[in-house]
């Protein structure tokens, strides 16, 4: 792993600065956060304005949800009546389509955030919106879709029909997780559903298939509308993102998403950095981004298509051995959080801002070498890695500087008040980076 880390920062040191002009600034929105009773969140409160790209969460298909939600399960249910195995479908109907956020001068026959987001685009005609297919907790029918060819194409042939209903969509964005393994379903470390090796060169093979089957679909779209259509997917780090030929399917693509957060969380004792922009020799098994960002590039995905992935959000320890000076490699606590903001363990950027203070006993740290901030309350023994204003503009200065495609988060109602989304903008339509 030192032999990795030292590459990466060689190649750091001897790289020269290369501007992208894409100047990608990306958002999911999550589909579910209106709800939220501390801070909800709708399209209105996205910057659309400071965006080049808004991708909905999360769509998915006609197929087995058995470790989804019960909710989820009966939304796929009622969304999938009459329809074939592995149709494309809007998941929360209710959400999407029938709760009535607002007017809108659209003629559109429906409402919801789909009615919301037909206003955006009106007003803001040159912002990308995709839905993306997916997710942590609906991959689950991509690993029964990819044993067969004709359920891959009905699916592509479906999910163009859906956005060609939907036209304020201009593309189709996948977040399968993961090809190959190693999701919710797919765990490595469980001997039950972990992939054999076959299964793993199949699932290779299938995801090929998707994205031959999508680029040919959108591409018949196009001859109809004279419209241009994005084909894009999220790219899980380390292991993952190799498990996907990308010589073969990169050229039929405009975007990758790297999912370059989530390094560590309260699921393990290991405690540091979730989303730290540089490796250092301090590092968990020698993890940042630019490790990460430098592997997709080996593996064959072309930088100025590879957008860097920042986190809205944080992950946090209790009984926490840190001394309260810098993350170390061995740092270890005695277990994830038991609060948070909705779930133990996660902490939403604008929580973190107004309840864990110094009024409240947190200290803030900042990592200069790794470009990660966090937060430590030494009575508590309590340690919280985040994302900051500071670090976003380091990740957005140093994706313009190696000619990446921009910088995105996961995801936007972490950050209401915009000043996290404002610093990427400000640094990547810029003139110039730092070097």
């Amino acid at each position: 792993m030192k032999t990795i880390l030292a590459g990466a920062v060689l190649s750091a040191c001897i790289a020269t600065p290369i501007f992208a002009e894409n100047n990608i600034v990306g958002g999911y929105f999550a589909d579910w956060q209106y709800a939220n009773l501390d801070n909800p969140y709708t399209v209105a409160d996205i910057p659309a304005d400071k965006m080049t790209h808004v991708i909905y969460a999360f769509l998915s298909m006609c197929g087995p949800h058995n470790s989804a939600s019960e909710l989820v399960q009966k939304q796929v249910e009622t969304a999938c009546k009459g329809k074939a195995p592995f149709s494309a479908v809007v998941v929360d109907q209710e959400a999407a389509l029938e709760i009535d956020f607002g007017s809108v001068s659209v003629d559109v026959p429906f409402k919801g955030h789909f009615a919301q987001l037909a206003q955006l685009k009106k007003d803001n005609p040159d912002i990308t919106i995709l839905p993306s297919f997916g997710g942590w907790t609906m991959s689950e029918p991509f690993h029964a879709m990819a044993k067969d060819d004709d359920a891959i194409k009905h699916f592509a042939k479906s999910a163009v029909a859906l956005i060609a209903e939907y036209d304020f969509f201009g593309g189709i964005d996948l977040d399968w997780e993961y090809p190959g393994g190693g999701g919710l379903t797919t765990s490595p470390w469980n001997p039950e559903t972990k992939l054999t090796d076959e299964q793993k060169a199949s699932e290779r093979e299938a995801f090929t298939t998707l994205i031959t089957a999508l680029r040919s679909e959108l591409d018949a779209l196009k001859a109809e509308t004279g419209q241009d259509y994005e084909l894009s997917s999220a790219v899980g780090v380390g292991p993952k993102a190799a498990q996907i030929d990308w010589p073969s399917v990169a050229p039929m693509m405009d975007n990758m998403f790297a999912m370059t957060y989530d390094f560590l969380g309260g699921w393990g004792t290991q405690t540091g950095h979730l989303t730290n922009l540089h490796a250092t020799e301090r590092s968990w098994w020698g993890m940042g981004a630019d490790v990460f960002v430098n592997q997709m590039i080996e593996n064959g995905i072309p930088k100025e298509k590879l957008v860097l992935g920042a986190a809205f959000y944080g992950r946090g320890w209790e009984g926490s051995q840190f001394d309260g000076s810098l993350p170390t490699s061995d740092l270890a606590s005695e277990k994830g959080a038991s609060f948070g903001t909705g779930e133990p363990g996660y902490f939403m950027y604008w929580d973190l801002k107004t309840n864990y203070t110094a009024e409240q006993g947190y200290q803030y740290g900042y990592d200069e070498e790794s470009q990660a901030p966090y937060l430590w309350n030494s009575e508590k023994k309590v340690f919280i890695s985040f994302e900051d204003v500071r670090s976003v503009k380091a990740k957005a200065e140093w994706a313009k500087q190696q000619g990446l495609a921009g910088v995105f988060t996961w995801e936007l109602s972490g950050d209401p008040t915009d000043e996290l989304t404002d610093a990427m903008y400000q640094v990547l339509h810029s003139k110039t980076a730092k070097k």
